[in-house]
């Protein structure tokens, strides 16, 4: 099986590649990344009933790719969620804080283990509206964000409803044999107090999409289409070299509902909306195109002010033209995804 690469880039262009990526590419010089607001988000622990002021809370930084006109948020621990809603906002703008809808408590096994016991690890997570945009955001309680439109203020107060499960093989960056490919574990429930859709993986990766085609009978396997190598560089590295850390990331669809899942080797994902004419294997694969790369400064909890001690993530767009979909990855593994 023949997989596209990006980025395994030769010795001789890399520096053209220093001194400006896009030149490479033939691209204009990508537009500055504009932040529009932020949120401390608390997220209790698994098992921990009530908000306390012990109750941990991570910073989350909002910023419009003006690129594209997609939204990110970002997690203090480096979790990347896309989203829109973002192109209208009129800057700079007095934002309104985080509306807090309902936490869930999430199952998820790890692949190739069949039933849930009494040692399976249970994530948790909170929901919450972001009225600025309209878009829900879920963290995690390690802090991993996802993000989907919010098309009603939510209700109720409904526990999560498990869907199916699939188990994904994914190869690491750089290598084509599935040999020694891991296998992920990923569970698929309903929140009906938004009417979207959660994967969580086995390690706690979210992603999230609005439901428009409830599974029926017992589930279907999920079918490959084709498999990415995603470099990104971190933050105090200026240019790709042989060095630059490649994610593998494997495209599957969810033949259940109709959803793309992007499973990277770190165990994190993306989901979007498939085609409804969609081949598997995809047929005549095209490389994905890198677009432009992005630093984003988030701030911890508490934190009132940007300084020079802020931690900065390192982090890559780039286009896959099979998916006509927009990837973003960091430098922690984390990906997110939103269909052009």
């Amino acid at each position: 099986m023949l997989r596209p690469f990006s980025l395994l880039i030769p010795l001789a262009l890399l520096s053209l590649l220093s001194a400006d990526p896009s030149l490479l590419f033939g691209q204009q010089k990508p537009k500055d990344l504009q932040w529009t607001h932020a949120f401390d988000l608390a997220c209790r622990k698994y098992g921990e009933s009530d908000f306390s002021d012990k109750t941990q809370k991570f910073g989350v930084e909002a910023f419009r790719d003006n690129n594209n006109d997609l939204g990110l948020y970002i997690s203090q621990a480096g979790a990347l969620g896309a989203g829109k809603g973002f192109a209208n906002l009129k800057l700079p703008f007095t934002s309104k804080g985080p509306e807090w809808l309902t936490g869930l408590d999430l199952p998820a096994r790890k692949a190739g283990e069949k039933e849930f016991t009494k040692s399976t690890q249970v994530y948790s997570m909170e929901v919450f509206r972001d009225p600025n945009t309209d878009n829900w955001i879920y963290i995690t309680d390690k802090g991993y964000v996802a993000v989907a439109p919010a098309k009603s203020k939510g209700a109720g107060n409904q526990a999560p409803k498990w869907s199916h499960s699939v188990d994904l093989m994914v190869r690491k960056g750089g290598v084509k044999d599935w040999k020694e490919a891991s296998k992920v574990g990923i569970e698929v429930y309903r929140d009906a107090n938004t009417g979207n859709l959660i994967y969580i993986s086995d390690i706690g990766g979210i992603a999230v999409i609005p439901e428009t085609a409830p599974v029926k009978g017992d589930g279907k396997a999920p079918e490959w289409l084709h498999g990415l190598d995603l470099a990104c560089r971190r933050a105090n590295e200026p240019s790709f070299s042989k060095e630059t850390r490649k994610y593998g990331v494997e495209v599957f669809l969810d033949a259940n509902n109709g959803n793309l899942i992007l499973i990277c080797e770190s165990g994190h994902l993306a989901v979007i909306p498939g085609p409804k004419d969609i081949k598997a294997p995809t047929p005549g694969v095209k490389e994905p195109q890198w677009t432009h790369g992005l630093n984003l400064k988030v701030r911890k909890a508490g934190e009132k002010e940007f300084s020079n001690t802020t931690p900065v993530f390192g982090a890559e767009a780039f286009v896959d033209p099979n998916l006509n979909a927009v990837i973003y990855v960091t430098e922690r593994g984390t990906i997110s995804a939103a269909a052009k």
